[in-house]
């Protein structure tokens, strides 16, 4: 686990490098406050902190020889599997189901699916974060959010 952690923060770390090159190069503000590069400039910085803390905390720990599989197998990775399907199959049909339906389909299906929970408590869940997201953003944020082609 060790090497894996100073790999993953060194991945992490050139990924916030950049983000942070990205957002210096976006506009400023034509108005008084802080541009569009403003917070993900920190939000690079931020991971920056915390991938040299990661890399550091690899370092200073001893390697200690773990019987566990870095990978995952059997239930877990068949879990996985099924999370990364849900979300490709909403990536896709977001646009033309719309972000509320498409949101209420995969939290059923996570829930239902994935968590097995009852298929009456996962359609009651979705349907309730779909209707909470469609009231905080369309009518208290004023956000439009992707409509289907009904």
């Amino acid at each position: 686990m060790k090497r894996a952690d100073q790999i993953t923060g060194f991945i992490t770390l050139v990924f916030s490098l950049v983000l942070m090159e990205g957002s210096r190069r976006m506009p400023p503000s034509a108005t008084f406050g802080p541009g569009a590069g403003f917070l993900p400039f920190w939000c690079g910085a931020l991971l920056a902190v915390l991938s040299i803390l990661l890399i550091a905390n690899a370092v200073r720990r001893p390697a200690a020889v773990s019987s566990k599989p870095v990978f995952p197998a059997g239930r877990v990775l068949l879990l996985l599997s099924a999370v990364v399907v849900g979300l490709t199959v909403y990536m896709f049909t977001l646009e033309f189901l719309g972000f509320l339906v498409a949101t209420g389909l995969l939290t059923a299906y996570l829930l239902g699916f994935v968590q097995k929970v009852k298929w009456t408590t996962a359609v009651v869940v979705a349907v309730l974060n779909s209707t909470a997201l469609y009231v905080v953003f369309q009518v208290l944020l004023g956000i439009n959010l992707p409509a289907n082609r009904f």
